[in-house]
C-alpha cells in the first residue's frame, strides 16, 4: 500500500481525468515532467507542504492537512484568463463534488487561487494554481490506512 497522502493525490488526478474536459485526459501526478505546447491545456497535480498535530494521545491519531496543488496551464491567448477560469470551474466542480476523496479524506476544500502569465517561453503561458487544503487521519504508525 502507499501513504494516504500518495492515495489522495491519485485519487485526485483520476477524479481530474474524468471530469475536467477542458484538458482532455491530460491531468498528470507529478512535476517532474516539462510541458511542451503539444501538451496545453493540460493539468498538473502534486502535493505540497503538510501539517500534522497528534489528535488523540489514547489512540495514537495523527490529525493531517496536506496542500494538495492544482496547476491549470493553457496557451496565452488573448482569452487566457477564460481559459484558465473554465479550467478552474470543472477542477472546484469535480473536486467538491469528491469532498472526503473517496472517503481517505475529511474534507477537501479550495483554500487559494493565483493566476499568473508568462511570456518567457517560446509560447506564452497562462496558468491557474488551485490549492486544496485537504484533512485526514492515520496512526502514527499506521500511515498507509487513513481513519
Amino acid at each position: 500500500m502507499a501513504h494516504v497522502r500518495q492515495q489522495i493525490r491519485e485519487r485526485i488526478v483520476s477524479v481530474l481525468n474524468t471530469n475536467v474536459t477542458l484538458v482532455s485526459n491530460r491531468v498528470y501526478g507529478t512535476r517532474v515532467y516539462s510541458l511542451t505546447e503539444a501538451d496545453l491545456p493540460a493539468v498538473v497535480v502534486y502535493a505540497g507542504s503538510e501539517t500534522s498535530a497528534l489528535q488523540t494521545v489514547s489512540l495514537k491519531t495523527s490529525a493531517r492537512v496536506v496542500s494538495i496543488e492544482v496547476d491549470a496551464y493553457v496557451r496565452g491567448t488573448s482569452n487566457f484568463d477564460n481559459d484558465v477560469d473554465a479550467i478552474a470551474v470543472q477542477i472546484e466542480e469535480a473536486i467538491a463534488n469528491d469532498f472526503n476523496v473517496n472517503g481517505l479524506a475529511k474534507s477537501a476544500v479550495l483554500v487559494n487561487t493565483e493566476i499568473n502569465f508568462s511570456g518567457e517561453a517560446e509560447q506564452p503561458i497562462g496558468s491557474a494554481k488551485l490549492t486544496f487544503d485537504v484533512r485526514y487521519d492515520t496512526a502514527i504508525n499506521d500511515v498507509e490506512t487513513a481513519r
